[in-house]
């Protein structure tokens, strides 16, 4: 099978065509929205490959099995064993073709949110940075006023712990700066170290160079899932569900292949027919509690969600004003420049967690909309969507 499946694209926005990916290489800066990150995946997604050859193998089976009847056979009328052998693999051949296609399907899915976790990992990984490097340079201003207050003899300026002060005061507490300065530009360096690890394993997935940085232009928007019903979703999940639809399609394709066996003299023990056929029924319960449980739980996980970005936004609101009104006390001589990185700083945490749980929900709303995608996840497979770069 051929074309690509646009549909599953309206994961998280509407449909677009394929282009080809480029020969040559990419800039170093190139731009890259959500939208053509998951185009470029699933183009060059090996297990979407294997998939659509699969449908290509089954359609060829079902098509061969289709010329082996020179009729239809009327359900309930007694034919000989070749026309019921026929007829059986006809339908057996039929099913696994549109499982096949079911499951390609479902392929797409998990590829679309594999790109949304590693699109989102860089943007947070990138929130880390700034919030490391506003540390360093707070834990710089730290060292300087404490050096400063080492030669003037005033370490009450930047310790309460010895009202009395004294020389031994005053190199304790430069060496604790110059350390906190230590430990603050190594954390900005392990922090660049996930950026880019974060960098690779999405350029890995859609095609571009290890070291390529794109520009990644589509922000974690926090949208609130409307949901009427929480049961009308969980009958919509099962509906939907690829996952549900092949454990169901399961029993009927078990079926088909005992009636084949059958027309074929093939004869099975009916206590053996009957427990394999038990087996397929089990499985596909199993897959439908399955599937119900994951929703209720995903829909109360996002609730949870969303009263905790309430509270950090209360507190991203809060750190603003401080910033503010830190900047109008500096500007007026009232503070020093290190209060105001102080309060930069508490701001970038504050706008770190934002975006972090802004991350979580988007990834957490996706999969309550397409519960099955995880199970079609690549992402720490050895097969995968990612091959080698380029």
């Amino acid at each position: 099978m051929k074309k690509l499946v646009l549909a599953v694209l309206t994961f998280c926005f509407t449909a677009f065509s394929v282009a080809p990916t480029a020969l040559a290489k990419e800039p170093e800066y190139p731009r890259l929205s959500l939208n053509e990150a998951i185009e470029k995946a699933v183009f060059r997604s090996e297990s979407v490959k294997k998939a659509g050859v699969e449908i290509e193998r089954t359609e060829a089976l079902r098509e061969e099995s289709a010329n082996q009847l020179k009729f239809t056979p009327i359900e309930g009328n007694n034919y000989n064993p070749e026309v019921e052998a026929a007829w059986a693999s006809l339908l057996q051949a039929d099913l696994t073709w549109q499982m096949a296609k079911k499951s390609y399907d479902a392929r797409l899915d998990g590829i679309a949110l594999d790109v949304c976790q590693l699109y989102w990992d860089v943007l947070k990984a990138e929130e880390k940075v700034k919030v490391k490097e506003v540390a360093v340079e707070k834990a710089r201003l730290d060292l300087q006023r404490s050096l400063t207050a080492s030669r003037l003899g005033l370490v009450a300026m930047v310790t309460q712990s010895d009202s009395k002060g004294g020389a031994g005061s005053a190199y304790m507490a430069s060496s604790q700066a110059e350390a906190n300065l230590g430990r603050a530009e190594s954390d900005l360096a392990a922090a660049r170290n996930e950026l880019d690890k974060a960098y690779t394993k999405l350029n890995q997935m859609v095609g571009l160079w290890p070291e390529d940085r794109p520009d990644l232009v589509d922000e974690i928007d926090f949208s609130p899932l409307e949901v009427g019903d929480l049961e009308t979703e969980v009958s919509r999940a099962l509906e939907r569900s690829p996952s549900v639809w092949l454990a169901q399609q399961g029993v009927e394709l078990q079926k088909y292949l005992q009636d084949l066996l059958w027309a074929k003299g093939q004869y099975t023990p009916y206590d053996a027919r009957e427990a394999e056929r038990e087996q397929a029924e089990l499985e596909a319960i199993d897959a439908k509690e399955a599937a119900k449980i994951l929703v209720r739980d995903l829909y109360y996980t996002l609730k949870t969600l969303e009263e905790s970005y309430k509270s950090a936004e209360i507190g991203f609101a809060l750190a603003k004003e401080d910033l503010e009104a830190s900047k109008q006390m500096y500007l007026a001589g009232l503070t020093t420049k290190a209060d105001v990185v102080s309060a930069e700083a508490s701001l970038a945490g504050e706008r770190q967690l934002l975006k972090e749980l802004a991350a979580q929900y988007s990834y957490t709303k996706l999969v309550f909309q397409k519960p099955w995608a995880p199970m079609y996840s690549t992402l720490g497979s050895s097969g995968g969507s990612s091959s080698t770069g380029k």
